[in-house]
Order: structure tokens, then sequence, then C-alpha cells
């Protein structure tokens, strides 16, 4: 009676289920598709662990209005009105200025997945 033993490669599963919540993710938001290296032998695990979290959270800076209303009889709405357009003003600078940090954290994302998977080009050279 022979038993064969399968090993489980648990950072190698987690890699796979990484990307496929990734790219769910991006289908949904309608984000930029990126190519993360999420799994590999080199690095730690925990490194591969931060760049999947770096992933989901990259696009999440846009800053949403919250305004209360002005209880001034007679001159509220104009009141509210202007506030309303004071703030969108703001937030439409903020939202740009997040939008460029954005687009930087992508391809800080980009290049450490690409320094990842050259890591592991390496080994598999250097093991061949």
């Amino acid at each position: 009676m022979s038993t064969t033993e399968t090993e489980v490669n648990i950072e190698e599963i987690m890699g796979q289920i990484r990307e496929l919540v990734l790219a769910r993710k991006m289908a949904q938001g309608g984000g930029q598709a990126m190519n993360l290296a999420l799994g590999g032998r080199r690095l730690p695990p925990a490194f591969y662990e931060h760049l999947y979290q770096a992933g989901l959270s990259y696009d999440q800076a846009q800053v949403k209005l919250y305004l209360s209303k002005t209880s001034v009889p007679v001159v509220g709405p104009l009141l509210q009105w202007l506030r309303e357009k004071v703030h969108q003003l703001v937030l439409f600078y903020v939202n740009q200025s997040a939008a460029q940090q954005i687009n930087v954290n992508s391809h800080l994302l980009q290049a450490l997945s690409i320094l990842a998977e050259e890591f592991e080009r390496e080994d598999v050279k250097r093991d061949a």
C-alpha cells in the first residue's frame, strides 16, 4: 500500500486568491487593471501580502462632500449654495491631487511587482 504525499504550497494558493480578488475589484470599481506579482519564493510572504493590500487600497483616495444644512431663515438657501460651491471647489483640487497620488502609487506598485518577478526569474535561472 503506497501513500502519495501531496505538498501544498499555501503561499502559492494565497497568491492565486489575491490575484482573483484584485481582478474582481478592478472589474467592479472600473479601476485600471494592475498586473501584480503576488506570489513567489524569494521574497518573504509579508512582501506579497503588503503588495496585495496596497493593490486593494491604492484607488481609495476620493474625498466626498459632506455639508450640513444652514438654519438661517432668510439668507439660508443662499449661504447653503455658497458654502456648497466653495466646498466643491476645494474638493475638486483635493481630488486632483489625490488622482496624481493614485497614479504615482500605481507606478510604484507596478515597479515593485516587476522587481519581485525579476527576483523569481533569477532564482529559476540559478536553479536550472
